[in-house]
């Protein structure tokens, strides 16, 4: 497999972001990013004024974020044609998304950050609206903004950032898992950066929380054939958080074999072919086995092999040792074993 690091959730001038998109794709240059897909507010103008495709070494995506005049219910849409115009009704813009064979991922579901010296909450309000297709599990700009109630703890964490609480919400993961496990859906996990260039720079928000994406194929420069590598391996789950602020995420593996064949991350394996979770880490950590949304196994190192003997859904994350504490860092997708 080809593994490839995105930045997903990025903001540009097109709409409230600080940064053009010269400035955004060279900061991703230096980072080695492989690409990034932008989402700037009900817009994707960068598309029609010709900035999506190949600058240099980094592949431009143009996505939305639609985002209703709600303070509530932003949704990530991907591979596009057209802007969609928000609605107050999350169901219609799950809808929208969907009419357009796009993907649709909801951001920030807890929300929160302080606006004009105000907190204020961005929370996703109903999630029976509709068959959205994933959820941002972990956004970066929210360890920041998110979990800061008042005015001096945000001007803390912005100036010493490690100091933050970082990683996804244990309701998000939850849910996430509820409705895998229980409701026998495909939704797939991403992480973001939700980069302004306000708090920081977009090269600094570029090196903390990626989705790595693994595809049968290599790019090729082609735009076409690159883009439907990457929506293809976010569509089918084909893909993994890991956050880079904690340490260097990349070549992370989890899969199942089955038969002799390796079902990976969105895929589907038979028990009643064998099957056997094998799980690589680019380095030592706590490496946590969940099924069907409870922890089932858990050990200290860079490798895992376990053989499983039900049924059901099952995930990877590893936590990673930082001044004493298990920091969260990589949340791989499901692997569903029927």
């Amino acid at each position: 497999m080809h593994e490839y690091r995105g930045v997903i959730h990025v903001h540009s001038t097109y709409s409230d972001g600080t940064g053009s998109i010269g400035r955004i794709v060279s900061a991703a240059c230096r980072v080695r990013a492989d690409f990034v897909i932008l989402t700037d507010h009900n817009t994707m103008k960068a598309r029609e004024d010709g900035h999506e495709g190949w600058h240099g070494g980094v592949l431009l995506l143009v996505g939305e974020e639609i985002t209703p005049d709600t303070k509530a219910d932003h949704y990530l849409a991907f591979d596009i044609a057209s802007t969609i115009k928000p609605s107050r009704d999350p169901a219609e813009n799950i809808e929208a998304v969907q009419r357009q064979g796009g993907i649709g991922i909801i951001a920030h579901p807890t929300g929160g950050a302080f606006v004009k010296g105000e907190y204020m909450e961005y929370p996703w309000t109903n999630w029976e609206a509709g068959l959205f297709g994933g959820i941002e599990v972990w956004n970066h700009v929210y360890d920041i903004t998110g979990k800061a109630k008042n005015l001096l703890e945000l001007a803390l964490r912005v100036m010493f950032p490690w100091t933050a609480p970082c990683g996804p919400e244990q309701g998000v993961l939850e849910t996430w898992d509820y409705y895998v496990s229980d409701r026998g859906r495909r939704v797939v996990a991403i992480g973001g950066v939700d980069g302004h260039g306000i708090l920081s720079d977009y090269e600094d928000d570029f090196a903390t929380v990626s989705t790595y994406i693994l595809t049968s194929d290599p790019f090729n420069g082609a735009f076409k054939h690159d883009s439907a590598l990457v929506y293809g391996a976010l569509r089918e789950g084909r893909c993994f958080v890991g956050a880079n602020k904690v340490a260097d995420a990349s070549s992370f593996r989890c899969h199942v074999e089955s038969g002799g064949e390796l079902v990976q991350m969105g895929g589907t394996a038979k028990l009643s072919r064998g099957a056997a979770l094998a799980v690589s880490s680019p380095k030592p950590g706590l490496i946590r086995v969940i099924h069907d949304g409870r922890l089932l196994e858990e050990r200290w190192g860079v490798s895992l092999e376990t053989q499983l003997e039900q049924r059901g859904a099952y995930r990877v994350e590893v936590r990673r040792k930082v001044c004493g504490r298990h920091m969260p860092w990589i949340f791989g997708n499901h692997i569903s074993v029927a």
